[in-house]
C-alpha cells in the first residue's frame, strides 16, 4: 500500500481516525443507552436517567464524567497512535491499536467515575482491600464490555483510515520531514510483559471477591491459575509486541511507545485468560445453555484487570530502563546481567501467587463463635440456629445442639403493605393460625415472613407497635406448629410511593411505574427521576435513584433502615423460633451497578448487622437474655433476573453468622426467558450460588424460587429444582403461600390467584385445589435436622422413598408425609421411632453415632396434604 508519510498526511489520517472513533463510540453509547435499561451493556446509565446532574447522587454524573473520558480519551489516544505510526502502517495495525486502547481507556474512565461515586457516598464503612478488589473487578468488567464492542469501533476506524490512505494516493507525497527519527526505540517492551503474572495474581484475587460464581476450583489452586493465565498472557503480549505493535512504532515518540506498551499489556491480559477459561470449563463444565457467554466475559474482565495492573508497574519500569540506556550506554546488559533485570517482575509474581494462595475465601465470613447464645434454650423443640463449620467442608446452617438443619418452607406475604392497584380487591389475605397448621401438614419447618418498612416505621423514628404485635403473633403461631421464622425486610420497586402520576407517557420499551411495597414515603427519595419501568417494574429511573440514595445514606435513610433492624432485633433477641434476619429483599442495582449494588450495598448491610448485633448484645445483659441470630443477605435483583450478578465484596463484613441467600429463579422469571433463550439453567443457577457462598465462607439458602410459568415445562422444571436441592443437601423457601386477587404482582384479568401454594378464584376468592404434583413434591420426605453432617440425600417427589447418609452423634429428625406408617431401616442407629403428626410422620428419637451410615424410609405415598386444623406432636 502506497502511503503519503509526510506530516500533513499523517495528521489528516490521525484526525480521520480519531474523529471516527469518537463518532462511532458516541452513537454506540446512545444506542445502547436507549435500548438497555439494565446497565449491563449500556455505558453507565440509559437515556431516561437524564443528562445533567441535578444533585450529588444523580446518575447523570456518568454523562459528564465517564462519557467524556471514554470518548475523548479514546479519540486522543487513537490520534496520537495513528500520527506516530510508521510509514506503511496497515489498517489492521490501526484496528489493533484502537481496540486495545479502547479497553484501557474504558477501564480508566470507569475507575475515575467510580472514585467520584465513592467520594460522593463517603468512605465511611468501606474496608480498604475488599473495596479495592471490587473496584478493580468492576473496572475490568467495563473494559471487557468494550473488548466486546471494541471490534465494531475499531473496524469502522480502520475502514476510515484505509479510505483516507486511498485518498492520499492520488496526491503528490511530500518528503518525510521527520527525518526518520526513532525517539522511542529504547523502550524495552518485551521485558515489561514479565509483569503480567503479577497482574494475573491481583486480578484473580479481585475476581474471586466479585465474580466467584463464574468459575469452579482448579487443582493446584491460585498458583496453577496464575501460571496458566500469566504464562499465556506473557506469550501473547510478547508476540503482539514483537510482530504487530513494535514494527508500527518505528517513528513513535517515547510517550506513545509507553502507551502502546500499556494497551498491549491490556490486550495480552484479555487474551491470556482465555486458556484459563477453557481449562476451567474442561474441569468444571462450561455451564450449558448460554452461561459460557457470561463466564468468558468475566475471564476477559479479569484479563483486562491483569493487564492494567501489570501496566501500573511495567510502564514505569520500562521507562526507567529506557532512560538508563539512553543516559548510560554502558547500562546495555546481556546474558546473566540482563536476566537479572527480569528478576523483579518474576519474583513479585511468585510472591503474589503465594500470598493469594494463603488468603482463603472460606474464612471470609469469619469463624468466630456465636456468642452470646444459650445452647439449651428451645421453643416447642425449636433451638437457636447458628453456622456449623468443619474443616474441608462448606459451612451449613445448624442448631445449638450441633445438628445440621435443612430449612425448607414457604414465603408468607400476608403482612406486606402493598400498593393497591384496584380498590375493590384486597392485596393480601389475613394471616391466621390455620395457615401454619396447613404449612405443618406440608412438612415445612420455616416461613420467610415478609415485612414492610413502611408499616413498621410509617413516621421517621416512630415504630408502629401494632404492626410489631402482628409480627410477634405470626412468629408465635408458626412456632406453635414447629416452624422457624426468617424475618424478611421486603421490597418490590423500593416502595409503594414510586408510582407514575396519571397521564405519564413513556418512550417505547418502557411503561409507567406502579409502586409495590417497601420503604415509607419519607424514605423514598427519587429526586424527580422518571417513573417509567424498563423490562418490568424494577428498573425504572426513579426506583434506581431511590436505591442509590439509600446506599449513599442520603438524609440518613440508610442509617434509619439499620435502626429499624435494631428495633426488630431487640424485639426477638431471645427468641429461638426466629431463625434470623433477611436484611433486604432483592435490592435494586442503583444508578451505577457494581459500585452501588456491590460496594455500597455491602456497606448498607454492614450498618444493619452492626445495629442488629448491638440490640442483641444489649438484650443479653437482661434477665430475659438474648443471642445472635443468623443474618441472611442477598445480591441485587439482577441475580434474580439473570442467575448471577456482582455481589457485595468478600470481606464486606466479618460476622460469623452470615448466610448467602440469593433467589434461584433460573428458567423461571429471569429476563432471558422473555427472549425465548436460557442464559442460566436451573442446575447452573445452583452452581453459581454455591460457588459464591463458598467464596464468602457462608452457608447457602435460597430465600425464593418457583414461578415456572410455562404449563408445558412447569412440572419438569419444578422437579429438577427439587432434585438438585436434594442432591446438594440444601434448603429453600418457595414463593409464595397465598396471593390475593388484588396483589399488585397478580394479573388484574386473572381468574385465579396464580403463583401461590394455596390457590383461590378471582375475584370472588373461593378455594381451589393446588396441583397434585406440586403439593406432593413440596411435602416430600426430608431430614429436618441431623447430628453432625449429612453426606447425601435422595428423596422421591412421588413416593416416600428417602435415603440419606451422614456422620455425627445426636438426634436425627426426619419428616415423612402421608397417613400410612412408613418403614424405616438404617445402620449405625439406635432407637428409631416414628411419631404421627398432622400430614405425616416424624422420627425425632433416632439417635446414633452414625458414621457414613444410610437410613431409608420406604412406603407408598398417601394422599397429598389437606386443610384441617391440628396440633403437631413431637
Amino acid at each position: 500500500m502506497l502511503l503519503a508519510d509526510d506530516q500533513r498526511g499523517r495528521r489528516r489520517l490521525a484526525r480521520t481516525a480519531s474523529l471516527t472513533t469518537a463518532a462511532v463510540l458516541a452513537v454506540l453509547c446512545v444506542a445502547l443507552g436507549y435500548a438497555d435499561g439494565t446497565g449491563l451493556f449500556a455505558p453507565e446509565n440509559w437515556l431516561d436517567a437524564g443528562f445533567v446532574p441535578g444533585n450529588a447522587t444523580s446518575p447523570a454524573w456518568a454523562t459528564v464524567v465517564f462519557m467524556p473520558l471514554l470518548i475523548g480519551g479514546s479519540a486522543v489516544a487513537v490520534h496520537r497512535l495513528v500520527r506516530a505510526a510508521a510509514p506503511g502502517a496497515r489498517a489492521r495495525w490501526v484496528f489493533g491499536a484502537v481496540w486495545s486502547s479502547l479497553m484501557l481507556v474504558a477501564f480508566l474512565a470507569k475507575l475515575a467515575y467510580s472514585a467520584l461515586l465513592l467520594v460522593i457516598a463517603g468512605p465511611g464503612g468501606l474496608h480498604l482491600l475488599p473495596t479495592a478488589g471490587a473496584l478493580l473487578a468492576e473496572c475490568g468488567l467495563t473494559g471487557a464490555k468494550y473488548a466486546v464492542f471494541g471490534p465494531l469501533v475499531a473496524g469502522l476506524t480502520a475502514a476510515a483510515y484505509r479510505i483516507g490512505v486511498w485518498r492520499l494516493r492520488g496526491e503528490r507525497a511530500a518528503g518525510d520531514s521527520d527525518g526518520g527519527i526513532d525517539e522511542g526505540a529504547g523502550v524495552d517492551g518485551i521485558g515489561g510483559f514479565a509483569w503480567l503474572p503479577a497482574g494475573a495474581a491481583v486480578a484473580l484475587q479481585a475476581g474471586t471477591g466479585a465474580f466467584a460464581w463464574a468459575a469452579g476450583p482448579i487443582p493446584g489452586g491460585s498458583g496453577v491459575a496464575i501460571l496458566v493465565a500469566g504464562g499465556a498472557a506473557v506469550c501473547a503480549g510478547a508476540g503482539l509486541w514483537r510482530r504487530v505493535v513494535s514494527p508500527g512504532l518505528t517513528r513513535a515518540g517515547f510517550g506513545v511507545r509507553l502507551w502502546s506498551l500499556a494497551t498491549t499489556l491490556t490486550a495480552a491480559g484479555a487474551l491470556g485468560f482465555a486458556p484459563l477459561w477453557v481449562l476451567d470449563g474442561c474441569l468444571n463444565g462450561f455451564g450449558g445453555a448460554l452461561f459460557p457467554v457470561a463466564s468468558v466475559l468475566v475471564r476477559v474482565a479479569e484479563g483486562v484487570t491483569a493487564g492494567v495492573c501489570a501496566s501500573v508497574v511495567a510502564v514505569p519500569w520500562a521507562a526507567e530502563r529506557a532512560w538508563r540506556r539512553r543516559t548510560e550506554p554502558s547500562a546495555e546488559r546481556r546474558g546473566l546481567a540482563r536476566a537479572v533485570g527480569w528478576a523483579p517482575p518474576v519474583a513479585i509474581a511468585v510472591l503474589l501467587a503465594l500470598a493469594v494462595g494463603t488468603v482463603s475465601p472460606a474464612t471470609a465470613a469469619g469463624s468466630g463463635g456465636t456468642s452470646p447464645r444459650a445452647a439449651g434454650r428451645d421453643r416447642n423443640g425449636l433451638l437457636p440456629l447458628t453456622v456449623l463449620r468443619r474443616s474441608g467442608q462448606p459451612p451449613v446452617i445448624g442448631d445449638s445442639a450441633g445438628r445440621q438443619v435443612l430449612l425448607r418452607g414457604v414465603n408468607v406475604n400476608q403482612l406486606i403493605d402493598y400498593g393497591q392497584p384496584d380498590p375493590a380487591k384486597g392485596t393480601v389475605w389475613p394471616l391466621e393460625d390455620s395457615d401454619y397448621a396447613l404449612m405443618a401438614r406440608y412438612g415445612f419447618d420455616v416461613q420467610r415472613l415478609a415485612l414492610s418498612w413502611s408499616a413498621l416505621e410509617p413516621k421517621r423514628g416512630e415504630f408502629d407497635e401494632g404492626y410489631l404485635a402482628r409480627v410477634r403473633t405470626a412468629v408465635d403461631q408458626a412456632a406453635a406448629h414447629g416452624i422457624h421464622t426468617v424475618l424478611d425486610m421486603h421490597q418490590d420497586t423500593f416502595s409503594k410511593y414510586v408510582s407514575a402520576r396519571p397521564g405519564t407517557h413513556c418512550r417505547p420499551g418502557a411503561t409507567p411505574e406502579f409502586g409495590n411495597d417497601g420503604a415509607p414515603d419519607w424514605a423514598t427519595l427519587t429526586d424527580g427521576a422518571r417513573a417509567c419501568g424498563f423490562l418490568g417494574r424494577d428498573l425504572a429511573p426513579n426506583v434506581q435513584q431511590a436505591f442509590t440514595n439509600l446506599y449513599d445514606d442520603t438524609d440518613g435513610i440508610g442509617t434509619e433502615l439499620a435502626h429499624a433492624w435494631g428495633r426488630l432485633a431487640a424485639e426477638f433477641a431471645d427468641d429461638p423460633a426466629v431463625a434470623g434476619y433477611d436484611l433486604l429483599n432483592e435490592p435494586g442495582p442503583g444508578d451505577a451497578p457494581g459500585v452501588t449494588s456491590s460496594l455500597l450495598l455491602g456497606r448498607l448491610y454492614q450498618q444493619a448487622i452492626t445495629s442488629i448485633r448491638a440490640a442483641e448484645s444489649k438484650a443479653a445483659s437482661k434477665p430475659s437474655g438474648g443471642f445472635h441470630h443468623l443474618v441472611f443477605f442477598e445480591p441485587s435483583i439482577l441475580w434474580s433476573g439473570l442467575g448471577f450478578d456482582t455481589t457485595p465484596p468478600v470481606g464486606f463484613a466479618d460476622d460469623p453468622l452470615l448466610v448467602f441467600s440469593p433467589h434461584l429463579y433460573s428458567e423461571s422469571i429471569t429476563m432471558d426467558q422473555g427472549l425465548g433463550v436460557t442464559l442460566t439453567s436451573i442446575e447452573q443457577g445452583y452452581t453459581t450460588a454455591e460457588r459464591t457462598a463458598r467464596a464468602y465462607g457462608a452457608p447457602l439458602w435460597s430465600g425464593e424460587w418457583g414461578w415456572f410459568g410455562d404449563p408445558d415445562d412447569f412440572r419438569s422444571r419444578f422437579d429438577r429444582f427439587l432434585a438438585r436441592q436434594n442432591t446438594d443437601v440444601l434448603g429453600s423457601a418457595i414463593w409464595v403461600w397465598k396471593k390475593a386477587c388484588g396483589d399488585p404482582q397478580n394479573d388484574p384479568a386473572a381468574t385465579t390467584s396464580g403463583g401461590g401454594v394455596v390457590l383461590y378464584t378471582c375475584p370472588d376468592g373461593k378455594p381451589l385445589p393446588s396441583p397434585a404434583f406440586e403439593t406432593t413434591a413440596l411435602s416430600q420426605a426430608y431430614p429436618r435436622s441431623a447430628p453432625g453432617r449429612l453426606n447425601s440425600l435422595r428423596s422421591s417427589a412421588t413416593t416416600r422413598d428417602l435415603r440419606l447418609s451422614g456422620s455425627g452423634v445426636g438426634t436425627l429428625d426426619v419428616w415423612v408425609p402421608g397417613p400410612s406408617r412408613p418403614e424405616a431401616t438404617g445402620s449405625g442407629l439406635t432407637g428409631i421411632g416414628l411419631v404421627v403428626t398432622p400430614g405425616g410422620w416424624c422420627s425425632p428419637d433416632t439417635t446414633s453415632p452414625w458414621n457414613t451410615s444410610t437410613v431409608c424410609w420406604r412406603s407408598s405415598r398417601g394422599p397429598p396434604p389437606r386443610r384441617w386444623a391440628g396440633r403437631r406432636h413431637r
